[in-house]
């Protein structure tokens, strides 16, 4: 009995240990497939809104040591849009006989990011190196450099680990603080806090779970409040990638 009770003790010894620290990379397979969720939405008080779901399927074209291709293409979005007291709605899976006027105005506006195949080259730490598309749509690498992008740090992560990363978007700089809550069943959990400067203030909050295997931010929850021009703008997102 006492050598049973060592053993199990021993196991759930080795267990915690081998969680007490992770490398997070990531670790995609070439022609591995993910389906990647967005939902967003952005509120500006008064003034209305805009909740948003966007629906993309991401290949994993190819895979080196140091780099990693993708290919994504959106398969479907929906919008509910509510400014200045005017409301607008879309939704890419119906037909044009189900849309009415303005639905049908969104739909021209986006059915060249809906058409167009997004090429982007990321490296192992996360860092988005270069996106395009095929045909060129401005802005599109929108769509892929805010999908739950985390810059993992070179060296391994604890519970109480932390790392600073910065990036520019659109002409607001974030400056994020990515803090470890718990490693536990093959996730690190990630507690997300940041600061806005530039074209606008504000801060962002949030939590991500990371799979360790694959680096994969499994989901991602966040919120920024950003003021510019004297307009405040609150976004909440949730992004969930679930392999195929």
């Amino acid at each position: 009995m006492k050598n049973l009770i060592a053993v199990l003790f021993l196991a759930v010894s080795i267990q915690a240990y081998g969680q007490e620290s992770a490398l997070l990379r990531l670790n995609y397979n070439e022609g591995d497939t993910y389906e990647v969720k967005v939902v967003q939405k952005q509120s500006t008080g008064i003034q209305g809104g805009t909740d948003m779901t966007i629906l993309m399927d991401m290949k994993v074209a190819e895979v080196t040591d140091d780099l990693i291709k993708t290919e994504s293409k959106i398969s479907s979005v929906s919008m509910d849009i509510n400014q200045g007291g005017m409301s607008m709605t879309y939704d890419s899976t119906k037909s044009d006989e189900e849309l009415d006027a303005t639905g049908k105005m969104l739909k021209s506006q986006l059915s060249p990011m809906m058409n167009a195949v997004i090429y982007s080259s990321i490296d192992v730490y996360g860092n988005t190196l270069e996106t395009t598309s095929e045909p060129a749509v401005p802005g599109i690498d929108q769509f892929t450099t805010g999908q739950a992008a985390i810059n993992y740090p070179k060296e391994k992560v604890s519970v109480g680990s932390s790392w600073t990363t910065e990036n520019s978007n659109q002409g607001m700089n974030v400056k994020t603080t990515y803090t470890v809550t718990k490693i536990a069943d093959g996730m690190v959990y990630l507690d997300i806090k940041g600061d806005v400067s530039g074209a606008g203030s504000g801060s962002m909050t949030g939590e991500s779970v990371v799979e360790i295997s694959t680096g994969t931010a499994k989901t991602s929850d966040t919120e920024i409040t950003v003021s510019a021009q004297g307009i405040e703008v609150t976004v909440a997102s949730n992004v969930q990638m679930t392999k195929k």
